[in-house]
């Protein structure tokens, strides 16, 4: 059963396999921005993850919430507004390989409309769960120890 284990992960570890990483795409557009345009930013978005054969999980709109500092935009708008006191948060969740990522956070960088982006690896439990390496497996830990607690006994 270890050997099979072993083999899997040393067959993971390889460099041609895409990894799927779990992102949070959060992002901060302007709260003067259309919804047509953000609709089509987010479009844009999952069409790129999709294509590049990754899974988008939810898009989710926070709404417009007033900002810690006052944030700059690259340019000033139409009226000449160029600083930002309230923003639009909007976050992605989506499954892609850090390539795809970076293609996702060039399309950010190059849209106006967004103010600032970060992007963060999402934890889940099913992590803990599903690693293979019995040291950094927290239940198998607890398992095994109360296996060696009995053993004591």
């Amino acid at each position: 059963m270890t050997q099979v284990v072993g083999q899997l992960f040393n067959s993971a570890s390889n460099k041609n396999i895409n990894t799927m990483v779990f992102y949070e795409c959060l992002m901060t557009a302007k709260n003067t921005a259309h919804f047509n345009g953000l609709t089509a930013l987010m479009k844009e978005i999952s069409l790129k993850v999709v294509q590049s054969g990754g899974i988008v999980r939810s898009i989710q709109n926070h709404g417009i919430r007033q900002l810690p500092h006052r944030f700059k935009a690259k340019y000033a708008d139409i009226d000449g507004n160029r600083y930002y006191e309230k923003g639009r948060f909007i976050s992605v969740f989506y499954d892609a390989s850090p390539a795809t990522m970076r293609q996702v956070e060039g399309i950010l960088n190059l849209n106006e409309e967004i103010l600032r982006n970060t992007h963060l690896k999402a934890r889940n439990k099913f992590d803990d769960i599903n690693n293979v390496r019995e040291n950094k497996n927290p239940y198998v830990q607890e398992i095994l120890g109360e296996m060696a607690a009995a053993k004591m006994k």
